[in-house]
């Protein structure tokens, strides 16, 4: 005889798999939606990056609900917030203009049990939203996105960092060079803000950098590594210059110091290989040592490899020499050009 005092089982979702596979076959509009309408968070994140793929702009609406649907569960329905992160993506990528859509997201939090406490995994949302929300256009974006970069989580404070710098320029530097004044307990933060602060504003910005190079008693090393790095990566000659100029202070080398000439190579500029081989030909034995270990990651571009051989050659050197074949190959190595 049937209890009837026995609760009811909760039915359980369907199995996704069926549902997954049919979506790698080929989804068209029907299908997304349906996999956006599963109660299962594998299907519901699939959707989400075929339909940002796709360019699927129909389905904004159905994005949102299914993002409000998870968002309103706890994370036993989502877990590693894998739905919700690709559904808040796929919005930003499908340039959904809903400001208060992604203030939601900006305020979601998503604990998930760990050994000794808990986690938020909602952080990577959070930084989507927060580039979402810059990209809305709303006039008072940017007042949610300093609120972002007090965030627990380190990774939204960067996406908040990421997403100022998307805003009105002006606006956005000042708050960013405060943030890098201010630090970050974690420095990749303080790192976003100089990459940041150098797309915005490529007159003014390495110079406020360069003043991260001097690595004095007391200072971050890493957070020196962090600004010659930003700078190389701007690709500027007015960084380039700079990290020449911090070089060149320096009467004594340190290991710390070859960090200028690896961000001098990742900035691929005129400027910065004349300077480079330069050094190979005419400093001391180890600087030239380290120029060719930062350039070789250039070794199959025909002409810098051949200048550097050529430089070596005249300087004759025959451990630098070796080391050029060794990294470099032989003199016919490689036929692309220099970048």
């Amino acid at each position: 005889m049937h209890d009837q005092t026995r609760p009811r089982s909760r039915r359980r979702p369907a199995a996704p798999e069926p549902l997954l596979r049919a979506l790698d076959d080929g989804a068209d509009d029907a299908l997304l939606r349906q996999a956006l309408a599963h109660a299962h968070y594998r299907p519901v994140a699939r959707a989400a990056e075929l339909a940002a793929e796709g360019l699927y702009y129909a389905l904004e609406g159905a994005l949102r609900d299914a993002f409000r649907r998870f968002a309103a569960r706890d994370h036993k329905h989502d877990p590693g917030c894998i739905a919700k992160g690709a559904l808040a993506r796929a919005l930003v990528a499908l340039d959904c203009l809903d400001a208060g859509f992604y203030r939601e997201g900006i305020a979601l939090r998503q604990p998930e049990p760990v050994w000794g406490g808990s986690v938020d995994t909602a952080a990577d949302v959070r930084a989507s939203c927060a580039m979402g929300l810059a990209a809305s256009g709303a006039p008072d974006a940017l007042l949610d996105l300093v609120d972002l970069l007090s965030d627990p989580e380190h990774r939204a404070r960067i996406g908040a960092v990421r997403a100022i710098g998307c805003t009105q320029p002006l606006a956005a530097a000042a708050v960013l060079r405060t943030k890098a004044l201010l630090g970050d307990v974690e420095p990749e933060v303080v790192g976003e803000c100089f990459r940041a602060l150098l797309a915005l504003d490529a007159d003014d910005s390495p110079r406020f950098i360069a003043r991260w190079l001097e690595v004095v008693p007391g200072a971050d090393a890493v957070l020196a590594e962090l600004a010659a790095l930003a700078l190389g990566e701007s690709r500027l000659d007015a960084a380039v210059a700079l990290l020449r100029a911090r070089w060149e202070t320096e009467p004594l080398r340190r290991p710390a110091d070859r960090v200028l000439l690896r961000a001098a190579a990742m900035a691929r500029s005129p400027a910065a290989f004349d300077w480079l081989l330069g050094l190979a030909a005419e400093a001391d034995a180890a600087t030239a040592a380290w120029v060719i270990e930062e350039l070789a990651p250039y070794r199959h571009h025909r002409r810098l490899a051949d200048d550097l051989r050529a430089r070596l050659a005249e300087r004759g050197d025959a451990d630098l020499l070796a080391a050029v074949a060794t990294r470099f190959g032989g003199a016919d190595a490689g036929r692309e050009q220099a970048p």
